[in-house]
């Protein structure tokens, strides 16, 4: 029989010993509210979010209306941890306000291994409890600026000019959708370290190395961004080609939508991975068209060749899909496009891609190499 060494044999003792409800494993000794009717509406109301959150966060009963959008920052990053979850404590800040602290723990073979450390604050409503993300407490003295459909908020100064560009291309991209602009909230953030313990997570173990990033989640109309990304000119950089694919999949089903065109829109209307505008993309596929004369683009496309290598990938097939999208909207505006992206998601083979191409443009698979190579001749003169 293999030997488990004491520390590990204590801690599955110890967790076997956790009592598991609502999802939630609590240790015996959490000092719980000393008043019989608020533990039971506090502890109550806790599990009832904590299987809840699971669900669609608009259905959520426990969360207050107001606070949805910045919890479904929260509880997308919750719903991917893994291992038990435990209360790690409960704080009261007064006989209505509550900090509850959750802790994810993961065993791998012998070893405990710290996933999460999540803080989130209740208030008694009644007879029961609203959870709330800490993010309205933790940035209670940030400065607010609103420009159009865009709330910044920001502990010092920020590049108005800057922030007005943002909120001019969302809207641009709403217009070209044809949807009703967003609201808005920006978080003008230091790093992903700031960004995160904004919004209650106070660690988070797949952060690890990432000194930069940010947190967005749309609730309907609604989009809360905490920018981590680098501060430059007075403004939070930001990723204009995630900010593309939220605001398309507001207008489009994510069932229908066929990956590379997507990508390809993402990459004409706001580049990749911040360093490369479509400006950039398009050189590169220039270079390589100049390094491979007589390139097969049709097998370069089906392949899914990298015009860049991991980690930070830019892919012929993309580019090759904002190049079409690029002529579409021009000749025949945007919504000519629609039938190629909604085509379906790739399939081996790309069967309905190709037929959706064919009906939008005329050109088939024969002909897709010279179709390329003469949008290109276009786009780089």
């Amino acid at each position: 029989m293999r030997k488990i060494t004491l520390p590990a044999a204590f801690i599955l003792i110890v967790f076997n010993c956790l009592a598991q409800t609502g999802g939630m494993r609590m240790a015996p000794g959490i000092r719980l509210p000393e008043d019989s009717v608020t533990r039971e509406a506090l502890m109550g109301s806790l599990r009832e979010w904590m299987i809840a959150k699971d669900g669609p966060d608009s259905l959520n009963r426990c969360v207050a209306v107001a606070d949805r959008p910045a919890m479904a920052v929260l509880t997308a990053q919750m719903r991917a941890l893994k291992g038990d979850c435990y209360l790690g404590a409960l704080t009261p800040l007064d006989s209505d306000h509550w900090q509850i602290r959750l802790n994810y723990l993961e065993m791998r073979k012998d070893t405990p291994m710290l996933q999460a450390c999540c803080t989130l604050l209740a208030r008694r409503e009644g007879g029961h409890f609203l959870m709330s993300p800490p993010l309205a407490e933790n940035t209670a003295c940030w400065k607010r600026k609103t420009i159009g459909c865009c709330t910044f908020h920001y502990p010092g100064t920020i590049n108005m000019r800057r922030a007005a560009e943002f909120e001019r291309t969302v809207a641009s991209d709403d217009r070209r959708l044809g949807i009703a602009e967003p609201v808005i909230d920006f978080y003008c953030c230091a790093n992903l370290m700031e960004a995160s313990k904004l919004v209650g997570i106070d660690y988070l173990a797949g952060y690890g190395g990432y000194g930069y990033s940010d947190l967005s989640e749309n609730y309907g109309r609604r989009m809360v961004i905490l920018c981590g990304n680098e501060w430059k000119d007075g403004f939070s950089t930001i990723s204009m080609h995630d900010i593309w694919h939220g605001e398309l999949h507001r207008a489009v089903s994510t069932k229908i939508i066929n990956r590379p065109v997507d990508e390809g829109m993402a990459y004409l209307y706001g580049g990749s991975w911040i360093a490369y505008s479509w400006q950039d993309i398009l050189k590169l596929i220039g270079d390589y068209r100049t390094a491979h004369p007589g390139a097969d683009w049709l097998a370069l496309y089906k392949e899914g060749t990298n015009l860049i290598p991991p980690p930070k990938i830019i892919k012929i097939s993309y580019a090759i899909n904002a190049l079409i999208v690029q002529r579409l909207e021009r000749d025949r505006g945007f919504a000519a496009s629609l039938p190629l992206l909604c085509c379906g998601p790739k399939a081996a083979g790309d069967a309905n891609y190709f037929a959706a191409l064919r009906v939008v443009t005329g050109v088939d698979e024969p002909g897709f190499n010279g179709y390329i190579e003469g949008l290109l001749t276009e786009a780089l003169n």
